[in-house]
């Protein structure tokens, strides 16, 4: 009997991406599988495209209202019928054998996940400042838009924690480790598709802050802190703001996009800070 496995897609205003993702998803070696998309609400053309596939695999969800994204991937979980589950994005392209290469690595160890190798974009493409990167390429970041697990370890665990905006993905990887080891297979391959930030998006993204105060809280995660503090560097910026020039020499602005979020790197710092120690408050946590 084949072994069912279900790729999740959890999406909202993809209309760019979701048709090469669909594609790639759909081009696959292996062919026992379903694709399940739980759509948070989208108002541009993401539903028109999708049922443009005719593919009985495609299985499309559309909540009722937004519902956020670990909500949403609950939902998604729900839906999936697979005894293996594989998450990506919508706005990702998958390796032709990438659910393959996932399979065969679960089924021929004992972890109860493993994550594959990101690239954004392509191989060789090198960033600017304004790229939105999404990257993985030596393991330890536990993104969805490259991951797979068995389902009853994720049964076990209880999903997504609902709280978090941002990072779930993170969580459900360090709850899931309490049940056994999380392996890296860079033979399994994602491609994040190019995007580019507003300074809008940049400023926004300044909130994903609160949700690694609860993710220090949970599990004591040091990733980017020095002890408590969270980038000393930008601290320092913020009392002293002529080093955030250091900014402008660390990355690469070479496009007009890249030069227009310049002037917002100061508000930014501050705006995040300020979203720690909000956070922090709230949960009763010492970060600085």
């Amino acid at each position: 009997m084949a072994t069912r496995i279900s790729a999740l897609l959890t999406i909202r205003n993809a209309e760019k991406q979701i048709g090469p993702c669909l594609t790639s998803l759909l081009d696959q070696t292996a062919s026992d599988f379903e694709i399940v998309i739980v759509d948070d609400v989208s108002s541009d053309k993401t539903r028109e495209i999708i049922e443009k596939f005719d593919d009985r695999r495609i299985r499309y969800f559309r909540n009722n209202k937004w519902l956020g994204l670990a909500a949403s991937r609950n939902k998604c979980l729900n839906h999936a019928t697979g005894e293996y589950i594989f998450f990506t994005d919508g706005d990702c392209l998958v390796s032709k054998n990438w659910i393959e290469e996932g399979l065969n690595f679960l089924r021929t160890s004992d972890y109860v996940g493993v994550e594959g190798k990101t690239f954004y974009v392509s191989k060789d493409y090198e960033s600017t400042r304004s790229d939105d990167v999404v990257e993985n390429l030596t393991g330890g970041e536990y993104p969805t838009c490259n991951m797979a697990y068995s389902k009853h370890v994720l049964d076990e665990i209880g999903g997504f924690d609902e709280r978090f905006t941002y990072m779930e993905d993170r969580d459900l990887a360090f709850r899931a480790k309490r049940l056994g080891r999380i392996g890296f297979n860079p033979n399994m391959t994602v491609f994040h598709q190019k995007k580019t930030l507003t300074w809008r998006e940049v400023v926004r993204k300044t909130k994903i802050i609160r949700n690694r105060v609860l993710i220090y809280k949970k599990f004591h995660d040091k990733t980017f802190f020095v002890w408590r503090i969270w980038y000393p560097m930008n601290l320092v910026g913020i009392f002293f703001p002529p080093l955030i020039l250091h900014d402008f020499f660390s990355r690469r602005y070479k496009t007009k996009e890249d030069f227009a979020l310049f002037p917002f790197t100061y508000v930014n710092m501050v705006y995040e800070r300020l979203n720690l120690w909000y956070m922090c408050a709230r949960e009763k946590v010492f970060l600085i």
